[in-house]
């Protein structure tokens, strides 16, 4: 048995789904599910029961993740304080987001080249309900999140806010117009982020309660994707953006009328667990560098 088996196991209980905590791991699912029957095999009794492709923590795998979780969170606040000691300069930041646009990367670049001997761990997700795993397993420091989270253990600050536009292509026929209505939606084939995503889960429950379903021809990664798309003329899509991102898009953007909705960036952790000093002066900067935008 090794840390390796006990991350994988950990991961595999939160989710209690095979494929996602692969993908989550990025790691190939065969490769896990061996990992898994190893540990099993180890330890002489199943930790999960399963049913075709369902898995469920049964009694032994409840006992064992209650142990692992402690492992875990031991090894990893024991490599961050051992970081600190050695000086502080030195640290690890680890954090998921959804979006890594100029300004965000710009960011990036300006802290590292501040503190040139922090290491940096970055995972880009699109489900905010995965990266608040991450954050209750002690497997990231931060998650940028445009969700509202009311778990117990974790605090949030608002970063930003942006609006929801419509953006069309600069030949589109709405292109010279200010504003569109749902009504004049109905019609137009989109461009979206895929389905996992939480700011596509916004968007189209923005488009259900006002009576349609937006016709999706093409799911994409990331948002820079989306606009390219839009700018050659394939759909149209959903975009929240802020004033000084619209002068440098290849777009036009029209305000959405009869919705107020925005979206929000909002920086998350975990209360009650160590934090390195490299981690606490990134959240610093962080909120230093975008909280303006509120």
């Amino acid at each position: 048995m090794d840390l390796l088996q006990i991350k994988y196991f950990q991961t595999v209980a939160r989710m209690q789904h095979m494929t996602r905590a692969a993908g989550v791991l990025q790691i190939a699912q065969p490769a896990l599910s061996a990992t898994i029957a190893k540990l099993e095999e180890d330890l002489g009794v199943p930790l999960f029961n399963r049913t075709g492709r369902n898995i469920v923590l049964n009694k032994y795998g409840k006992a064992f993740l209650k142990r692992a979780d402690r492992v875990l969170k031991e090894v990893e606040e024991g490599r961050r304080e051992i970081s600190d000691l050695s000086g502080s300069e030195m640290g690890f930041v680890s954090f998921a987001s959804t979006s890594m646009n100029q300004e965000f990367s710009n960011f990036i670049g300006d802290f590292a080249r501040l503190h040139p001997k922090v290491n940096f761990h970055i995972t880009q997700l699109g489900d905010d309900k995965v990266k608040l795993h991450l954050l209750e397993t002690d497997e990231i420091d931060f998650a940028f999140l445009n969700t509202i989270t009311e778990h117990p253990n974790i605090s949030t600050v608002n970063l930003a806010e942006e609006n929801i536009f419509l953006a069309v292509s600069p030949s589109h026929h709405l292109a010279n117009h200010r504003t569109v209505s749902f009504q004049e939606m109905k019609g137009e084939a989109f461009i979206g982020l895929k389905a996992n995503f939480s700011q596509r889960e916004f968007c189209d429950e923005l488009c259900k309660k006002n009576g349609f379903v937006p016709n999706i021809i093409c799911e994409c990664s990331e948002s820079t994707a989306a606009i390219n798309l839009v700018a050659a003329g394939l759909g149209v899509s959903f975009l929240p953006c802020s004033d000084d991102e619209k002068k440098e898009l290849p777009v036009s953007l029209l305000e959405i009328e009869g919705t107020d909705f925005k979206n929000i960036l909002r920086l998350a952790w975990k209360e009650q667990r160590y934090f390195s000093k490299a981690a606490e002066r990134f959240r610093e900067c962080v909120i230093q560098r975008f909280q303006k935008n509120v």
